[in-house]
């Protein structure tokens, strides 16, 4: 990942996280964030996403607060983990205080 060592400006706070079962082969992740977020927070989400390890081929698409990583293998493992990094990453980099964590629940469909 690149890093986007600096907070991108109006970083929303992301409430919550989740992985969501599409149609068969297909797999999404849904973000909550607490406000709608900027064009250049989901630019850099974007660029994130692209340069990570297992999320090259995702891609968000927007909706109000909630934004949706589609495009992810079924089968990649630490699905979550990966776009927790990529959140980090475009929250302003490095790992979140204890305080600060996003909580995540994988959904099981």
């Amino acid at each position: 990942m690149s890093g986007a060592s600096q907070k991108t400006s109006s970083s929303p706070h992301v409430l919550r996280f989740e992985t969501l079962s599409l149609d068969p082969g297909e797999l999404a992740v849904v973000i909550e964030l607490e406000q709608p977020p900027s064009s250049n927070w989901v630019k850099a989400l974007e660029r994130e996403l692209g340069q990570s390890d297992g999320l090259e081929y995702a891609f968000a698409r927007c909706d109000g607060r909630f934004v949706y990583i589609v495009g992810l293998e079924p089968g990649l493992r630490g699905t979550l983990q990966r776009v927790s990094r990529v959140l980090q990453a475009v929250q302003g980099g490095g790992s979140p205080r204890k305080s600060e964590q996003v909580s995540t629940h994988a959904v099981h469909a």
